[in-house]
């Protein structure tokens, strides 16, 4: 006669807690909406530099403004003399879009949309590119809007992480929970990246911008690594924790007291949209997110997704080729035309929404005219 085991308590628990998990495992799948938490390493190629040439993807799309803003570039390039040539990669080809990102490691994005479609593919770029660092720098240009004179303020936020995995489901009929993967090893990857590039860039405070207080688990791990990663940088960064509601205060009244914010996913996309509203607009400006080994630069409005905007603005197509020309490291060509641009403003060559009567193809040309003086006079 077989004899049964004595059934007790703790197995019934035990029993009770596998039947549960295996319930919610197969919610899951049931009802899995969409995402994917990246586990594996990018497959980085080897560098595309044929004969000193560096190949940059020139990502356009069929909007009026990618195609404006894909002239701009070709003219912005080909006027400066620099040894970078593009690849143009026209909407739909979304497969080679990545594959030339891969193969070439820097791109340029001048397309401009809002749609749920477009999203999609910009973080799925982000995720499969590993890009999980993103940088802005807004500063104040007299004349263009900004009511703050002498603003300056390097963003660098975390990209990837968090909600961008865009993972959710529905445990159960009728309700829905959206997931922000957060690990430390990503943090301290970001943070590691971050100091590095404040310390480059000569920066003397950064300003952690938190919710520690709600989030103590998510934002407070970041806010101990910020602390304990410090340590490698007292000699030369300040480094100070500020809470999002301050922070967003701070900004609209007194931007000035800012010099390095860093923000995780959560916070650093509408950061940068209040410090460019701040000092001007988003137009003005470029933005760039950034890996170990790829790159994608976009003017800021490309970046915030802002469809108010008729046209693709000359300041922020000009400003991301700035940010291009020094990460190929160009930057005397970078130098050039950062002048140049500051030359336009300067003279009062203003375009409509900044009070002005030229258009973007005119800020352009005149750049453009400009540069070729020089390698004339040279």
């Amino acid at each position: 006669m077989l004899r049964c085991p004595k059934v007790t308590q703790s197995m019934l628990a035990r029993i009770s807690i596998r039947h549960f998990a295996d319930e919610i495992h197969g919610s899951v799948r049931a009802a899995y909406a969409k995402g994917d938490a990246r586990a594996d390493p990018v497959n980085v190629l080897p560098k595309s530099k044929y004969g000193g040439i560096n190949t940059v993807s020139l990502v356009t799309g069929t909007t009026i403004i990618g195609q404006q803003g894909a002239q701009f570039v070709s003219s912005l390039l080909s006027s400066s003399r620099v040894p970078v040539e593009v690849q143009v990669i026209e909407a739909g080809q979304d497969d080679e879009y990545f594959h030339s990102v891969l193969r070439n490691r820097t791109a340029v994005h001048v397309d401009n949309q809002a749609d749920a479609e477009a999203k999609q593919k910009a973080l799925k770029i982000c995720n499969d590119l590993d890009l999980y660092v993103f940088k802005t720098r807004t500063r104040s240009f007299p004349g263009f809007k900004c009511r703050f004179p002498d603003v300056d303020i390097q963003l660098i936020g975390q990209n990837n992480m968090g909600i961008f995995n865009e993972l959710e489901y529905s445990p159960v009929e009728g309700v829905v929970e959206a997931l922000s993967v957060v690990s430390q090893k990503a943090n301290d990857k970001y943070l590691q990246y971050a100091f590095k590039a404040a310390a480059k860039a000569g920066r003397k405070r950064v300003t952690l911008i938190n919710k520690a207080k709600e989030w103590a688990i998510s934002d407070g791990s970041l806010v101990e690594a910020a602390k304990r990663m410090h340590c490698h940088y007292k000699d030369c960064l300040e480094l100070e924790l500020m809470e999002v509601e301050e922070a967003i205060s701070r900004l609209v009244t007194e931007p000035t007291y800012f010099d390095c914010l860093f923000a995780s996913e959560r916070y650093a996309t509408f950061l940068s949209a209040i410090c460019s509203g701040v000092c001007g607009g988003a137009n003005l400006f470029s933005a760039v997110e950034i890996g170990d080994h790829h790159a994608v630069f976009k003017p800021l409005q490309t970046k915030l997704s802002l469809t108010n905007y008729a046209n693709l603005s000359a300041y922020g197509i000009v400003s991301t080729i700035v940010d291009l020309f020094e990460h190929l490291g160009h930057d005397k060509c970078a130098d050039a035309l950062w002048c140049e641009l500051k030359r336009t403003m300067d003279e009062g060559i203003r375009t409509k929404e900044f009070g002005g009567q030229d258009t973007g193809e005119y800020v352009i040309c005149n750049i453009i005219n400009q540069l070729r003086c020089r390698a004339l006079g040279k």
